[in-house]
């Protein structure tokens, strides 16, 4: 059931009260967390439909989305039919089934209104996405949401420094709570494939920030899903082959995974004696099968 009142139903304030209240994930009320990440979902076509009909029938129970919602050019108010069309349409499923979208945003959703999301979430209790970076925790799971488009895009320099401080403060805040650590965001670090590395300002960003802090970094805009290996004790993944996949390498170098299929990640943390491991897989959409599987042991934030 997707609350938004623009787009689908009213409910009474009696109704809604007990909607709300039901609305901690099937996730949080289990503690069975089974997290998937999509990206570059933003065009309309078969392969959106079929990314988005293997991540309603898999067991994906939170999904966080890693930028590009809206192809071409993002949306330009919280009216803007394209939202409906170019998302909320292809995930009815997902919907339907009550399971959360987390949302970071790409540079294509910075084309028009990106506040515009903002707006969107308030309305829509299934879609989250609070400010342009949060943190979201699970238990001892802890997700930092970034926004690197800021960092990428030179004309937006002036809101990097308020991010900045903010990921300092809330990793330090949060050290001794979170037992296994992502960030999520749209741009990686550097690929094996096209787009082979950020840009300068984004890379000063990433490299102090979240490489060597967090377990994981999920990121999209290369549109692959890749295992891209290990830097500074975090692991970079990409998930970003929602509706337009290509750019995989001819040759993929040695120890890594590379791969231009339709499909998403799957991520799943498990306790294992006192540690907490992170088992992640890639799904290819095309057959529903398993085709790249490893796993993390989580480590928590790390402060030099």
């Amino acid at each position: 059931m997707i609350l938004n009142r623009r787009y689908l139903f009213f409910l009474s304030p009696i109704l809604l009260s007990v909607f709300l209240f039901s609305q901690s994930t099937n996730a949080e009320k289990s503690k069975n967390y089974s997290f998937c990440f999509v990206g570059d979902t933003g065009h309309v076509n078969d392969i959106q439909a079929l990314v988005a009909k293997s991540i309603a029938k898999s067991d994906c129970n939170i999904i966080w989305h890693t930028g590009d919602i809206v192809y071409p050019s993002g949306i330009d108010s919280e009216e803007d039919p394209r939202f409906k069309t170019n998302f909320l349409d292809p995930f009815k499923a997902i919907f339907e089934k009550e399971v959360p979208f987390f949302l970071t945003l790409g540079n294509h959703d910075y084309k028009k209104d990106p506040e515009a999301y903002l707006k969107i979430a308030k309305n829509n209790s299934l879609i989250n996405y609070p400010n342009n970076y949060y943190f979201k925790s699970f238990e001892n799971i802890c997700f930092f949401a970034l926004d690197t488009t800021i960092f990428d895009k030179l004309y937006l320099f002036y809101k990097r420094r308020e991010q900045t401080e903010w990921i300092k403060k809330t990793k330090q805040k949060n050290k001794d709570k979170c037992q296994f650590s992502i960030a999520v965001a749209h741009h990686p670090l550097f690929s094996s494939g096209d787009r082979d590395k950020a840009s300068p300002q984004l890379s000063i960003f990433l490299k102090s920030q979240v490489f060597g802090s967090f377990d994981l970094y999920v990121s999209g805009h290369n549109h692959v899903l890749a295992d891209e290996g290990e830097k500074e004790g975090t692991v970079q993944l990409i998930s970003g082959s929602g509706s337009l996949p290509g750019g995989s390498p001819e040759k993929l170098p040695e120890g890594k995974f590379n791969i231009e299929s339709p499909g998403f990640l799957k991520l799943v943390v498990k306790k294992e004696r006192n540690e907490l491991v992170g088992e992640y897989t890639f799904v290819d959409s095309n057959n529903n099968e398993v085709i790249w599987e490893k796993m993390k042991i989580g480590q928590g934030i790390r402060i030099e």
